[in-house]
Order: C-alpha cells, then sequence, then structure tokens
C-alpha cells in the first residue's frame, strides 16, 4: 500500500510540472491560444531534462523549460506560422529542430523537436 501511495504522489508531481508533454488542450482554457509541444534530444537520442524552449515572435517570447524526460508543452498567443523556435542548455548548442504540423489550420498544435549538441 505504501509503494502505490508513493507512486500516485510521484505522477501527481509530473502531472503538476510547468512542461507537459502531448499537444492536445489548452493551457489556459481560452481556446484561442496555439500549442507548441515536442521533444528535446542530445545528438544520441537521449531526452534533455531541464533543457530551456523559447518560442519568439517580433519582440514576444514565451519561454518553458523540458521535464524529467525531456518533453515540454508551451501555450502561447503567438502565430505558429510566423513563430521561431530555439533550444538551450549550458554545455550544449542547438543543431537542429524537426517541426510536424497538423492538418487543421494555424491553431492546431504544433510538435516542434530540438535537437542538441555537446559543446567540445
Amino acid at each position: 500500500m505504501r509503494a502505490c501511495s508513493f507512486a500516485l504522489a510521484a505522477l501527481i508531481a509530473l502531472a503538476g510540472s510547468p512542461a507537459n508533454s502531448g499537444g492536445l488542450g489548452d493551457d489556459n482554457g481560452d481556446g484561442n491560444d496555439s500549442i507548441f509541444f515536442g521533444t528535446v534530444k542530445d545528438t544520441r537520442g537521449v531526452a534533455i531534462a531541464g533543457a530551456r524552449v523559447n518560442v519568439k515572435f517580433k519582440n514576444m517570447s514565451f519561454v518553458t523549460t523540458t521535464d524529467v524526460i525531456g518533453n515540454y508543452r508551451l501555450s502561447t498567443t503567438i502565430d505558429p506560422d510566423e513563430s521561431e523556435l530555439s533550444c538551450s542548455k549550458e554545455g550544449y548548442r542547438q543543431s537542429g529542430t524537426t517541426r510536424r504540423s497538423a492538418p487543421g489550420g494555424a491553431k492546431s498544435p504544433v510538435e516542434i523537436d530540438c535537437t542538441l549538441q555537446p559543446d567540445l
């Protein structure tokens, strides 16, 4: 019973983290935001926890960090077609992104995976 309680507490803690994977729903509840989601990994495919993810458009910027398994989720007011995503973490540099947009228009969730390369 104690192990079950610990597992439930761990799941609740993860669910409350600011970076969540998946692209459905609206984090702010108003139905008009764009959802960006994805994973940050290194060049070997290993997930990177605590990476900074920045979605930028002109002078607006929305920032989150990846969770313990390298996933992020960010709700913004930025048009996905006119935005730029970057990711970073100390000791790494960005080496690429892969963008996949779901059919359904500008407000559909946008999946962008980011790859970081260790600094030499």
